[in-house]
């Protein structure tokens, strides 16, 4: 059961309904996170734009950034993320063989040495980020562009509070 109830469009302030109608237009749907933030409407419209910024378009092709996010989700052990995310993982291409060994990524030629740097870097940007050498960042930026790299980051940062956010408050997954 929820902490708190989302808050639907006709219970929704009108600084609330715009920011919905802007999450609607992009994505089609008003994630049941996005409708639970809105309890707080002057934290809702930057944290539904940075929601929008990092789920629309991209540096990273689809396949990558749907591996970024679900390996956080994983770490996160938020099932309202991962089921999405699982979905959406299997849309950009990743068969179910990738996902289901994704936690040992490196015991498996299944994954490209690219898929395998940025799963490592999800591990340790979420353990120790002031601890990541300066040779695995060389190797980064070997292989992706600074732009690349600042995206995996963000997506790593912002779904880590995405799911704390779910998990703390335990909003209930939306209807797929």
């Amino acid at each position: 059961m929820p902490r708190y109830l989302p808050v639907q469009i006709d219970a929704a302030s009108a600084r609330v309904k715009a920011v919905y109608a802007d999450v609607q237009q992009s994505i089609a749907h008003v994630p049941n996170f996005i409708k639970t933030v809105a309890h707080n409407d002057r934290l809702l419209k930057p944290i539904a734009d940075a929601f929008l910024s990092v789920t629309g378009e991209s540096s990273l092709n689809e396949k990558t950034r749907q591996l970024v996010i679900l390996r956080t989700c994983q770490l996160d052990k938020c099932k309202y993320t991962i089921d999405r995310h699982m979905l959406l993982a299997r849309q950009a291409g990743w068969s179910d063989d990738h996902l289901k060994v994704m936690d040992d990524y490196n015991q498996t030629d299944l994954f490209s040495y690219y898929d395998k740097e940025a799963l490592k870097l999800v591990e340790m940007v979420r353990s120790t980020p002031d601890e990541i050498s300066n040779e695995f960042w060389t190797q980064l930026d070997n292989h992706y562009t600074s732009d690349q790299v600042v995206e995996m980051v963000t997506l790593i940062g912002l779904f880590g509070m995405i799911n704390r956010l779910i998990l703390t408050l335990q909003i209930e997954p939306d209807a797929l």
